[in-house]
């Protein structure tokens, strides 16, 4: 759009040709090369004055087309996350364009003002272009980044019990058909020295939530953080006092298992469905050993990595007795108890 104006004044009268506006100035919106004359009339003295042919020329817009000449990671605040280039290529009418990048701070490549450098992915930069005669256009370009791979954080066991405070990690590259991971580092959040292991098992001294970071690296040395969090809890068992193997799927075992929050070590019967999955005794303590007695004091069972698997095979309904040792972390306990068996043998 161009604005057209006469000359101004508090007696003349406009007319312009075409269009026949009587305005002093005029918005003209061409679309191709147009004439115009003005004439100015004196409404006073009537003396009218007719302008000059005045040739609006109308210039053919351009073509502005970007292209992202260099990826850069993602991360931004890395130096390695600066590196992205754009270069515009404006073509139609004109003999030279100029290039005005909106990027702070500046950053164009010297003596070319077609290309900017130095930038970050995944945001927009805008672009001015003016042509010789003038004209200016605008375009703006979203810039990408280097593939990251997708990782998923595998930890052996899920949680860990203070008793036996170890976590293995480990990972796998969803991606791995297309990008690959060429080095990563292990943070496991508890102010302990990093590893860059493959499977690193990891020792936990205390108590608590952690929130573990795995760093991978893609071939362009780009970094991408994946998080998991894992607990350490503290250890405290749950021992059946009844034995009754007889199939209905209550006490059918003689199993121990974590306590549920709130409830006593001795559990007088262990309903249908109070129990949460059966865990071996590895997962709690680093070793442990269950001995079983008779009334008489006669060893009846004997397990050095008890499995939770012991039915009472062979014996005689009747109070029988247990000691479960358990070798710790940070110390050794020892469960003693009595369990009764009733299976309606009497042998």
């Amino acid at each position: 759009m161009v604005k057209l104006s006469g000359s101004s004044g508090e007696n003349y009268a406009y007319l312009w040709e075409p269009g026949g506006q009587t305005t002093e100035s005029i918005d003209v919106t061409a679309t191709s090369d147009i004439t115009y004359r003005l004439t100015v009339v004196d409404t006073v003295t009537g003396e009218q004055c007719l302008s000059a042919p005045f040739l609006l020329s109308v210039r053919p817009v351009f073509d502005i087309n970007i292209e992202q000449m260099q990826l850069t990671c993602t991360n931004g605040d890395n130096d390695n996350g600066n590196t992205a280039m754009i270069q515009a290529t404006a073509s139609g009418a004109s003999s030279a364009y100029h290039y005005f990048w909106d990027v702070r701070p500046i950053q164009i490549a010297p003596g070319d003002s077609s290309l900017a450098i130095g930038l970050k992915a995944h945001l927009w930069y805008f672009l001015r272009v003016k042509d010789d005669f003038g004209c200016i256009q605008t375009d703006s370009f979203f810039t990408t980044a280097y593939p990251n791979p997708d990782i998923n954080i595998l930890t052996d066991p899920d949680t860990a019990y203070i008793q036996n405070p170890y976590i293995t990690f480990s990972f796998e590259n969803l991606t791995a058909d297309s990008i690959e991971v060429t080095n990563h580092f292990w943070d496991f959040g508890d102010d302990t020295p990093t590893s860059d292991f493959p499977m690193p098992r990891h020792l936990y001294t205390e108590e608590g939530t952690y929130n573990v970071f795995l760093t991978v690296f893609n071939p362009q040395a780009c970094d991408t953080i994946f998080t998991k969090e894992v607990k350490v809890l503290p250890v405290k068992l749950q021992v059946p006092n009844i034995l009754t193997p007889n199939g209905d799927g209550t006490n059918d075992v003689f199993e121990i298992v974590e306590a549920p929050p709130g409830e006593d070590d001795i559990n007088p019967m262990f309903k249908e469905g109070s129990v949460s999955g059966k865990k071996p005794l590895s997962l709690y303590y680093k070793s442990t050993s269950l001995l079983i007695f008779n009334r008489q004091g006669r060893k009846v069972f004997e397990s050095d990595d008890y499995q939770n698997d012991w039915k009472g095979e062979g014996l005689s309904d009747g109070v029988y007795f247990y000691v479960l040792k358990c070798v710790g972390f940070k110390s050794n306990e020892v469960y003693k108890g009595s369990i009764t068996l009733v299976s309606g043998r009497n042998n």
